[in-house]
Parts: structure tokens; C-alpha cells; sequence
């Protein structure tokens, strides 16, 4: 018989949660600009398909079998708007004192700790739909390999210019 008291036990979830909370979300109006983006793109492969039959390109028999009958090829332009929609749930940033942690993913969560001192480049860029939105994406290029960037989508301007401000300074600072 031990006298010696339990040891608490963690809190797993609680932590998990606090963790998951602290991470700043894009903007909601990013899922709008997604859509337009995405039906855009079907708008465009519509009429893309449309002229070529207008000019012969396509044959009368697999313009029957792709476009008017009941097929999977219906199901590619919803599967691909929603798919990306459901992405954003997956979004969230978090700048921490030497490092910005970026977390996306929705079936495979993925976090990317982007040091600080490592910072060579951050950029901000919108798409015509980003801006008739307000919205900015930050880029973020490390030292290390050619493809070494982090992308945060769906800031409202104001804050991804502050951000791309702060993360020049900080990196500045930690790399002398």
C-alpha cells in the first residue's frame, strides 16, 4: 500500500482545444471568393466545350454520352467547389515569438512552423475576386530549398500588411 498522492491526470482535450482556439482564423468573405473562383473556372470549361462542338471539335456521340447523359462527369464541378469550400475549416495562422505556425488541412491536418529567422521574403498578392473583397494573400519564402513557402489566404488587407510588417521586422531582428 502506497501513501504517496495520485498524480493528476492530463487534460488532453482541454489543451487540444486551447491550442486549436489561439489559431487566427481568414476571413469568411475567402469562401466567396473561392466560389467565384471555382465557377469561374466550370463557367469557362462549359463554354469551352460548347464552342467546340459549335465547330465540330467534339463529336455528336460524345457530346450525348458526357454532356446529356446522367454520369460522374456531373459530379466534378460540385465535388470541386465543395471540396475547396471545406478547406477553409482547415485554415488558421498563429505568430508566436520566434516562429508563424500555419495550420491547414481538413481530412490531413498539417502544421507548418515557419522560423522566423529563416524569413527571406513575405509578400502579399490578390486575385480579382480577393480584391473586390478586401482580401490579401501572405507568402511567406524561407532559406532552404526553392519551394521553401508558406501561404496564409483570406486576409483582410489591412491586416495582411501589418503582418508582412511585422514578420520583415522579427525576421530582420532574429537574423542578426
Amino acid at each position: 500500500m502506497s501513501i504517496e498522492p495520485e498524480a493528476p491526470k492530463p487534460e488532453t482535450s482541454t489543451a487540444t482545444e486551447l491550442f486549436h482556439a489561439s489559431f487566427e482564423r481568414p476571413s469568411p468573405r475567402l469562401c466567396i471568393a473561392w466560389l467565384a473562383s471555382r465557377s469561374t473556372f466550370w463557367a469557362m470549361v462549359v463554354i469551352g466545350l460548347v464552342t467546340a462542338r459549335s465547330f465540330g471539335l467534339l463529336s455528336t456521340e460524345m457530346w450525348q454520352i458526357w454532356i446529356f447523359s446522367p454520369s460522374l462527369v456531373w459530379l466534378l464541378p460540385p465535388a470541386h467547389i465543395v471540396l475547396r469550400l471545406l478547406s477553409y475549416l482547415g485554415w488558421g495562422y498563429r505568430l508566436r515569438e520566434h516562429d508563424l505556425l500555419v495550420r491547414r488541412g481538413v481530412l490531413t491536418r498539417e502544421y507548418v512552423a515557419v522560423p522566423l529567422a529563416r524569413v527571406q521574403q513575405v509578400d502579399t498578392s490578390s486575385s480579382l475576386f480577393e480584391r473586390l473583397l478586401g482580401l490579401t494573400t501572405l507568402t511567406v519564402r524561407t532559406a532552404g530549398t526553392r519551394a521553401a513557402r508558406t501561404r496564409i489566404p483570406g486576409l483582410p488587407t489591412e491586416r495582411a500588411t501589418a503582418l508582412r510588417d511585422e514578420l520583415s521586422r522579427k525576421g530582420n531582428e532574429l537574423a542578426e
